[in-house]
């Protein structure tokens, strides 16, 4: 039986974008960064773009004696 084999790197590449509120506008700019934090972690991010990566690796050939 012959085969040929590869190896595929796959990423995905995201912008994710999140309005600020006034309120959170206001607590992001005392630059606090713990305030700044909890922000980031509490946001409903929306995907806007994504950009899907493919690497492939070199073509082997391999055949059973």
């Amino acid at each position: 039986m012959a085969k040929l084999t590869r190896t595929v790197n796959y990423a995905n590449y995201r912008w994710e974008e999140y309005v600020l509120t006034d309120e959170q506008l206001a607590q992001w700019k005392t630059g606090d960064e713990d305030i700044q934090q909890d922000i980031i972690d509490d946001a409903d991010w929306e995907l806007v773009r994504d950009k899907p990566i493919d690497d492939y690796g070199d073509v082997e050939f391999q055949e059973d004696d």
